[in-house]
C-alpha cells in the first residue's frame, strides 16, 4: 500500500522519534511511505533509507498556506497516494487545506501526540478537524479530551496506544552492578532515578529539594539524574545551575549523581531502584512505560495520561505535583513495603507488555488504514 507520512518538524523528540518507529514497521509489512518533510529535518536524515521517496517542502504557514497546499496535493497524485498521516497538530490546517481545495478524495489520518487542554470548537479548529477522517488517540484519557475539547465526532477516534520495543527493556541487558559500574556510580542506598533533558518542565530541581528534606528525616536514599541541558538552552543552562547549588547547599554531592543522557537507556534502568516522573503532566509518559516493562517500581505525578498509564495507582504510586511533603511521604512508604511495591512492579510490567507492545500499535493501523 502507498501512503504519505506529513511531518514538517525538524526536531528531534517524542514525536518524530515515534512516527520514524511507526514508519519503520509500517515498511515491514510492505507499506511505502513518502515522507513530506523540511531538508533540514532531522527525520528526513534518519528515514533516508525507510521511506520510498521523500517530498521536501518549506515549513508551513500557521494558516491559509494555499501554496504549500496546493504542492502537497500535486505530489500526492503524482505518486497516486490518497492516504496521508499527520502527528503534529501544527500540520493539520495545511492537510485540511490540501483536502478542501485541492484533493477531496484524500483520507488523512491524525495520530495525536498532544493533549487537547483548551476548548477548541471555535470555526477554524473545527473546520480543521472535519477533514479527518479517524482521529487517533493514544489513551482513553486523552480521548476523553477531544471529546471535551472539540467538536470531532467520536465515531472517528480510535485509541491505540503507543507502542515500543518491549524486547529492548523486558530482557535486562546489564546486571544492577555493571550498570552502575558502566556509569560510575556507587550508591550506598536506594536508588531513584529521572531521566530526561534537564529543564524546568521535567522538575529535577524539586527532586534534588525532596532528597535534601528526606536527608533531614534521616531517610536514606540516592538520586541519579540521567540526562543534559541543552547547550543553547540559557534557561536550562541556568536551571542546571540551581540544581548543583541546592545540591552543594544541602551538603548532598554524595547522593545525587548526574549522568549525561546515553543512548543505551537500559544503562539508567537497570542501575536505579525506584523511577521517579516529575513532570507537572506528560501527554502520554514514553518513560512511564518504559520503567514499567524493565520491571522498575515507579512514583509519578497524579496527573495527564500518567495517571490511566499506572492505572490510578494499581501500577505505581501517586503524588500531587510539586507537593514535596506529599512525595516524602509516599516514597517514604515505598522503600518500607517493598515486599508490596515489588508485586505491584511486576502487576506493571505484565499489563505493560500485553498493552504496549509496538506489534499492537501497528497491527491496529494497519487494520485501519486498511479500512479507509
Amino acid at each position: 500500500m502507498n501512503i504519505a507520512f506529513y511531518i514538517s518538524s525538524t526536531g528531534w523528540g517524542g514525536l518524530e522519534m515515534n512516527t520514524l518507529k511507526l514508519a519503520r514497521l509500517l515498511t515491514e509489512k510492505n507499506y511505502e511511505i513518502t515522507l513530506f518533510s523540511q531538508k533540514e529535518s532531522t527525520i528526513y536524515n534518519k528515514g533516508k533509507d525507510i521511506f520510498s521517496s521523500v517530498v521536501l517542502l518549506k515549513k508551513p504557514g500557521k494558516y491559509f498556506d494555499f501554496i504549500s497546499a496546493k504542492k502537497i496535493s500535486t505530489a500526492l497524485k503524482k505518486r497516486n497516494i490518497q492516504k496521508i498521516m499527520v502527528f503534529d497538530n501544527k500540520d493539520i490546517d495545511v492537510i485540511s487545506w490540501t483536502k478542501k481545495l485541492f484533493f477531496t478524495e484524500l483520507t488523512i489520518i491524525y495520530q495525536q501526540h498532544m493533549q487537547l487542554r483548551l476548548n477548541k470548537k471555535d470555526f477554524i479548529h473545527t473546520f480543521r478537524y472535519k477533514s479527518i477522517d479517524y482521529w487517533i488517540s493514544p489513551l482513553e484519557y486523552l480521548k476523553s479530551k477531544v471529546l471535551e475539547n472539540t467538536k470531532v465526532q467520536e465515531e472517528k477516534i480510535r485509541v491505540i496506544p503507543l507502542g515500543v520495543d518491549i524486547k529492548r527493556f523486558t530482557k535486562q541487558k546489564y546486571t544492577k552492578q555493571e550498570a552502575r559500574a558502566t556509569l560510575k556510580i556507587n550508591p550506598k542506598a536506594p536508588l531513584m532515578g529521572i531521566i530526561g533533558r534537564i529543564t524546568e518542565k521535567k522538575g529535577q530541581l524539586f527532586l534534588v529539594e525532596a532528597l535534601a528534606k528526606l536527608k533531614q528525616e534521616n531517610l536514606n536514599v540516592e538520586l541519579l539524574i540521567f540526562g543534559s541541558p541543552t547547550v543553547n538552552e540559557p534557561q536550562a543552562q541556568k536551571y542546571f545551575q540551581q540544581i548543583k547549588e541546592s545540591v552543594k547547599q544541602n551538603a548532598m554531592e554524595n547522593i545525587v549523581h548526574f549522568v549525561d543522557f546515553n543512548e543505551d537507556v537500559a544503562l539508567f534502568y537497570n542501575a536505579i531502584d525506584i523511577f521517579v516522573l516529575a513532570t507537572e503532566s506528560e501527554t502520554y509518559g514514553m518513560v512511564t512505560i518504559e520503567a514499567m516493562l524493565s520491571g522498575i517500581p515507579v512514583i509519578a505525578t497524579n496527573s495527564g495520561g500518567t495517571s490511566e498509564i499506572l492505572d490510578f495507582g494499581n501500577y505505581g504510586t501517586l503524588y500531587e505535583y510539586n507537593n514535596t511533603a506529599d512525595f516524602c511521604k509516599k516514597l517514604e512508604y515505598m522503600l518500607k513495603n517493598p515486599v508490596e511495591i515489588e508485586a505491584k512492579a511486576l502487576s506493571a510490567k505484565e499489563t505493560a507488555v500485553s498493552k504496549y507492545d509496538q506489534n499492537i500499535e501497528v497491527q491496529e493501523i494497519d487494520k485501519l488504514l486498511n479500512l479507509v
